[in-house]
């Protein structure tokens, strides 16, 4: 079968660098992403490419053929979609876009770096917002589209939205918590301490509630799950290095850190804890063509993410229900 150009690139970009760490920079993606797409490249062509050492990595001679072939596929793919954006008029132009804290941190990075070496006369600006109240700034902004969060969404504003993949979320929290001191931990344990992390959508804090409050009558319950809700990332963690909180998130907000060991993923799996972000746009309103490439380039960016997070998601256990 034919071999995905992303591995290619990533192939192309681990021999420029000789090191996983500055080529996963460069793709803006995790190390451990790099790595099994390395690997998935070497499965698919039947040998190894890359000889490890313990700070570089050199190609072998199987992987020097792979290299020179995949340099001229993806010069003439690049080739090909830059002639045919002039054909579309993709040569200049700009785009606007709202997104939610979530989606903004964990797509759009990879997404815009991509997008920019396809069309680069493109100009893009990104406002990242509070997902609740995106949608009512698109009354006084003229976003080409957004991609937020959709279940508290007002479907008398005339909207249209097209589903993305629904990733799991998961806790996490410093290394040197005091929950991971206990020999046996519930997911009740949890209530002890804050949760921070942007806005928790309704459809999620019943089921929450009734897991960190177990036995509780629902009268019992309090009435804010959530202590401290940030839309910026910087800050929740820093907030997460210094103190007790816990954070709730995706795999994508937090993964240069779970892999590292600086934050611990918390044993809990929670089937409801998914996102529900959609590319929103206005009923009846065309896209432009640069919004089209760019949406394009978005959902492929979604599908990487949704295997890269697959591993870690297995680790949490089995399922957990409320």
């Amino acid at each position: 079968r034919m071999i995905e150009i992303r591995l290619l690139r990533n192939a192309l970009a681990l021999a420029k660098h000789r090191n996983f760490a500055r080529a996963a920079k460069e793709l803006h993606m995790s190390q451990p992403t790099l790595t099994r797409s390395i690997q998935l490249l070497e499965k698919e062509v039947g040998d190894r490419l890359f000889d490890r050492a313990a700070r570089t990595v050199q190609p072998t001679k199987a992987g020097e053929i792979v290299l020179k072939h995949a340099g001229i596929i993806i010069a003439s793919t690049y080739a090909m979609q830059e002639d045919v954006g002039r054909h579309r008029g993709l040569s200049d132009g700009s785009l606007f876009i709202g997104a939610g804290p979530n989606s903004g941190v964990v797509l759009f990075a990879p997404v815009i770096a991509q997008f920019s070496r396809l069309y680069p006369e493109i100009r893009i600006e990104v406002c990242v917002s509070d997902w609740r109240k995106l949608p009512g700034r698109w009354v006084h902004e003229e976003f080409d589209f957004m991609v937020t969060e959709t279940s508290e969404l007002d479907e008398s504003l005339g909207f249209e939205i097209t589903r993305l993949i629904r990733h799991p979320g998961l806790f996490f929290c410093r290394k040197n918590h005091p929950l991971l001191k206990k020999d046996k931990l519930s997911i009740s344990d949890l209530a002890s301490f804050p949760l921070i992390g942007p806005a928790i959508p309704e459809r999620l804090k019943d089921s929450l509630s009734r897991l960190f409050y177990s036995g509780r009558a629902a009268s019992a319950l309090p009435k804010a799950l959530q202590q401290y809700i940030c839309n910026d990332l910087a800050i929740i963690k820093t907030v997460l290095c210094e103190s007790d909180s816990i954070g709730m998130g995706t795999y994508g907000i937090a993964a240069d850190e779970l892999e590292s060991g600086l934050f611990k993923a918390l044993p809990f799996r929670i089937p409801e804890l998914t996102t529900d972000y959609h590319i929103v746009t206005r009923k009846g309103l065309s896209l432009s063509a640069a919004a089209h490439a760019f949406i394009k380039v978005l959902i492929e960016v979604d599908k990487e993410l949704s295997h890269s997070e697959a591993k870690l998601i297995r680790s949490l256990g089995p399922e957990i229900t409320a």
